[in-house]
């Protein structure tokens, strides 16, 4: 008894797909210019302010942390962070608690390892960082950006995402 023959793949090449002339592309203008996506170049070079925001950012990651096993109160936070933040550390803050309350107090040794800025805009700076305390080790990602009030111009958090 034989075994069927194998087939082999059909392979072709550009001229049998595209014709001798090679692809035609006939929807495009000659006159079309450059699609302008409006994106902005990320700053490769730290600005004047990456030493500050750099420091500025693991103050403020260990603070929360800090309100988070509730070793501080969220009221610590309300100056650094808009209104959904605050909300939203309150919120998490109150959740930790009841969980504290049937296991014990939470861990103090809360440490902010790598940090990575990048600056998107003017006054706008992006963080993604690495959180460590004694149980487990986060990631975090933060929006900050200037603002300026009655009492001068500082950082304020707008956007955060706490794993």
């Amino acid at each position: 008894m034989s075994s069927p023959a194998a087939r082999l793949p059909v392979y072709l090449d550009d001229e049998d797909v595209f014709g001798p002339e090679g692809p035609v592309l006939t929807h495009l203008s000659p006159d079309q210019g450059v699609l302008d996506l409006g994106l902005r170049d990320q700053r490769l070079l730290p600005p004047a302010e990456l030493p500050e925001v750099s420091g500025w950012t693991r103050r403020y990651l260990v603070t929360l942390l800090e309100v988070l096993t509730g070793h501080r109160p969220p009221q610590q936070l309300l100056r650094w962070s808009s209104a959904d933040i605050y909300a939203g550390v309150q919120r998490r803050a109150a959740l930790q608690a009841r969980l504290r309350s049937r296991s014990g107090p939470g861990a103090r040794a809360a440490q902010v390892g790598t940090l990575r800025v990048s600056f998107p805009g003017e006054g706008i700076a992006e963080i993604g960082a690495v959180l460590r305390d004694t149980d487990r080790v986060r990631a975090a990602a933060l929006r900050v950006e200037r603002c300026t009030d009655r009492s001068g111009e500082r950082w304020r958090v707008t956007a955060l995402e706490l794993g």
